[in-house]
């Protein structure tokens, strides 16, 4: 890991599947260093502290997006309405 930085915002980072996404709230970005790039990823708080579970950061990420906090239960109930962001899911 080269970097840490707050976010600013709120932003979720996208789990699961097309049909049954989970959101999690991110609250640092960090900068990885992969064999051969560099890689911006979202970290949940409760990973803050897991140095060890960097490559699960990167793991089963469809993508992140930026909603207000209130929105969370509707797209996790109306899935569909996550079309409208650029995700991509491990079964596409």
């Amino acid at each position: 890991m080269k970097q840490i930085l707050p976010v600013s915002g709120s932003w979720f980072r996208v789990l699961g599947t097309k049909e049954s996404p989970v959101l999690e709230r991110v609250v640092f970005w960090a900068l990885l260093k992969t064999e051969d790039t560099e890689v911006i990823v979202g970290v949940p708080r409760e990973e803050i502290g897991v140095i060890g579970a960097v490559d699960g950061w990167l793991e089963d990420v469809a993508g992140y997006i930026e909603v207000p906090p209130e929105q969370v239960a509707r797209l996790m109930e109306n899935p569909e309405e996550l079309a409208q962001f650029e995700l991509v899911w491990a079964e596409d």
